[in-house]
């Protein structure tokens, strides 16, 4: 991607006039709103009807066709998205930050310790969430609080908090870096966007590079921090490797997520930023078509946590390929029409501002839903010496699912009307308006949405 004009950072870039330099890029609500739209239908399927048992799922693979496979391979790559998240978090962090450094870079530092308070209220308010409602106060019918147990893999929220703190300190490991290999010139203590770029390819190469290095010494590592019982570390290697979203290779999608945010904050030409990311996407599709026909059964480990990361990088070029797509739809447009594309996404855009509330409680509310139709329908799988077999029918099941998402539809648009109180979202910028002394902090939903 060829670099934007020269950026002088510590002249706060106030003459240079940035076109997108906005509150807002509505292509990340949008991206996010579509994400967990899809999420909330799927994970009924999955996690209500499915139970999450790969023994149910990966039978009804085998069995289908190698040459139905190769048609349903969009549907199928596409059900692995959720990573999105992680890589929308670090667009729009990187975008926020080169945003504040940009006018003081002194508030650079302030800016990444919000974003730790941030990470560590959302773990803790998303586990305490799951621990009261999910059951874990319950055990064998009695009530307790000791039940609180630690988990050892990484789920969406653990990737989305980790990118949130991480994106911002690379970056400005990569603006001190450069300041400091030119601070023998006065006159050259510039930092040129594409240093920010490169700075992270790089970081996202060695970090899928890295990826099977850390995964094949992870037998041996977790025998000997079990042995020794180092409950810290072991649950950081866990999350660094253990679980669908698991740090290793996960937070690679965030970085990719941050060159996006910055070359938008850097005011580069859409043109260059479309090119480069039809680049990516076709270098990343040609090797997945290579491997897919060589590889034996390409999507053997599909719905289990060890998607095979040739995978994992198709994913990240068609999902960076789908964000640039929609950027150029949505922002990178005349003002006129972005308005009125704009008001096409207003449902979209209300689960946005809910995507992380929704996230951790979707599988409660479709857990209740599931439990009704249960006692007319009866349970959806049923086990044949221990051999998992789909009762339901595809009306039954599709109904299933239209139920759930037809109420979240109801349920984010009566809440909009008191904006969204009480939800993760809500409580965050409560809390964290706590450190800040703004007492007036809030979720302004109708200036989100309408633009009032």
């Amino acid at each position: 991607m060829a670099a934007c004009s020269a950026v002088n950072f510590d002249k706060v870039g106030r003459n240079l006039g940035w076109e997108m330099d906005r509150e807002r890029i509505y292509t990340f609500d949008i991206v996010k709103g579509i994400a967990i739209l899809f999420l909330i239908p799927m994970h009924s399927l999955i996690y209500q009807i499915g139970k999450n048992d790969p023994s149910l799922f990966d039978p009804l693979m085998s069995a289908i066709p190698e040459e139905v496979i190769f048609l349903l391979a969009p549907v199928i790559v596409l059900s692995l998205w959720g990573p999105i998240f992680t890589l929308i978090t670090g667009a729009n962090i990187a975008y926020g930050f080169l945003r504040v450094y940009r006018r003081d870079p002194n508030q650079s530092s302030a800016y990444i310790l919000r974003r730790v308070l941030s990470a560590v209220l959302l773990i803790l308010i998303s586990r305490l969430t799951v621990f009261i409602f999910s059951g874990g106060m319950f055990e064998n019918g009695t009530f307790s609080l000791f039940n609180f147990k630690i988990r050892y893999y990484a789920d969406t929220l653990d990737s989305i908090a980790l990118t949130g703190i991480i994106v911002p300190a690379f970056i400005l490991f990569i603006i001190n870096k450069m300041k400091s290999r030119k601070s023998a010139d006065p006159d050259s203590n510039v930092v040129k966007p594409r240093h920010i770029y490169v700075g992270l390819a790089i970081i996202t190469l060695i970090w899928f590079v890295f990826t099977p290095i850390v995964h094949a010494v992870k037998p041996h590592v977790f025998d000997e921090l079990t042995r020794r019982n180092w409950k810290l570390p072991l649950m950081v290697f866990g999350k660094m490797t253990m679980g669908r979203f698991r740090f290793f290779p996960i937070l690679g999608f965030g970085y990719v997520g941050a060159i996006i945010g910055s070359a938008i904050q850097c005011n580069e030409k859409f043109h260059k930023i479309r090119q480069t990311a039809v680049l990516f996407f076709g270098v990343t599709l040609v090797f997945f078509l290579m491997w897919v026909f060589v590889a034996d059964n390409p999507f053997e480990n599909i719905m289990s946590d060890n998607i095979p990361i040739i995978i994992q990088i198709m994913n990240l070029g068609a999902m960076t390929f789908a964000t640039i797509l929609m950027l150029g739809y949505y922002d990178y447009c005349r003002p006129e029409r972005r308005l009125r594309r704009i008001e096409k996404t207003l449902t979209i855009r209300r689960f946005s501002i809910v995507s992380l509330t929704i996230y951790i409680t979707e599988s409660i509310l479709a857990h209740g839903v599931y439990l009704f139709f249960e006692q007319f329908w009866k349970a959806a799988v049923s086990y044949v010496n221990q051999i998992p077999l789909l009762i339901w029918d595809a009306t039954q099941i599709f109904v299933f699912m239209a139920v759930v998402f037809l109420i979240w539809i109801i349920i984010v648009r009566l809440w909009e009307k008191v904006d969204f109180i009480f939800s993760l979202e809500w409580i965050t910028i409560k809390v964290m308006a706590l450190f800040s002394g703004n007492k007036k902090a809030r979720i302004d939903s109708h200036k989100i949405l309408y633009g009032g």
